[in-house]
């Protein structure tokens, strides 16, 4: 029966990355490596064991599938055993590569004794949004799903500036600036087309929304990069950026039009999309090209949906 159920885990995981697609889950995967090396090099012993015991602990109080698990096994208790043991067997190999087998032992004692502790039931609501642009459904979205990728850039960029080093702060205005484009890479559904008058309606709208939207997420990154230094230069690329991003984001949000399959938008957005909003952050003047090839999307995106609006 635990064979079954690890299956089921499969078949869920795989949804799962169809859903959240290959941007993110390459980005996803670049940052679960850094963070395997960072435990790897952390010097700290308790460093491991508060990040295994903390992750598990989160799991096992939050999960929502414990009255399912009691239809498939009356021994509930040893079949999460198993599912925990299994989940702490990473952490507890990097503490053995260390050498120390007493923490790897303590790790798969706490897996034990988990499933026989009680929950922690914490009531707590929805965080409204009010600074994003109201209807921006698709921003709003992406923002909910990476608002931990957003606060990680930002402590990461922080840091960046506390120490001086102001190309972690460009890495990681870069990086936000691709997930903010992701946002738009699902399709639109038509009948969310039809509540806009015309054509132009909904090009004033998306190019507000995202402008807006862009900018006030933007600022703490701007802050953070200025601060480190006050070149002018910097200053040039936080400019660059922001126009880059809204020239990118408005180019994705129109060929998803055009380009219904999520992933030939990828590829394509990937080759031709994508370069324009990298060089355009270091060659200012590749940001006219990236403005035409908008532009041009913009009224291939016009024609395509001609009959709707």
């Amino acid at each position: 029966m635990f064979q079954l159920y690890l299956l089921l885990r499969l078949k869920n995981f795989g949804r799962i990355v169809i859903e959240l697609g290959i941007f993110r889950i390459v980005f996803l995967t670049i940052l679960t490596v850094a963070a395997i090396m960072i435990l790897l090099l952390a010097e700290n012993r308790f460093v491991i064991p508060v990040v295994c015991v903390l992750l598990l602990a989160s799991y096992h109080n939050y999960r929502k599938d414990k009255e399912f698990l009691h239809t498939l096994t009356s021994h509930l208790p040893v079949f999460l055993i198993k599912e925990y043991t299994l989940i702490t067997l990473p952490f507890a190999g990097m503490e053995m590569i260390k050498g120390r087998f007493t923490e790897a032992i303590g790790l798969w004692l706490f897996a034990t004794l988990l499933p026989f502790l009680k929950e922690m039931k914490l009531e707590h609501k929805p965080i409204r949004l009010p600074f994003l642009y109201k209807g921006s459904y698709e921003y709003i979205r992406m923002f909910r799903q990476s608002f931990w990728i957003y606060a990680l850039l930002l402590l990461f960029s922080i840091a960046g500036t506390v120490h001086g080093n102001i190309k972690i702060d460009k890495v990681c205005v870069v990086l936000w600036g691709l997930i903010q484009a992701s946002g738009y890479l699902q399709p639109m559904d038509t009948g969310y087309l039809l509540h806009f008058k015309n054509f132009k309606t909904l090009c004033r709208f998306q190019s507000k929304s995202i402008a807006w939207n862009v900018f006030i997420t933007s600022i703490p990154f701007g802050l953070a990069l200025i601060a480190s230094t006050y070149d002018q230069d910097e200053i040039l690329f936080f400019l660059s950026y922001y126009i880059a991003t809204l020239i990118y984001a408005i180019g994705i949000s129109m060929l998803r039009h055009i380009i219904p399959s999520p992933l030939l938008l990828f590829i394509v957005q990937l080759s031709i999309l994508m370069p324009f909003y990298l060089g355009s952050l270091f060659v200012p003047f590749l940001l006219i090209p990236g403005m035409a090839l908008t532009t041009l999307l913009t009224c291939q995106t016009r024609k395509h949906l001609k009959r709707l609006l």
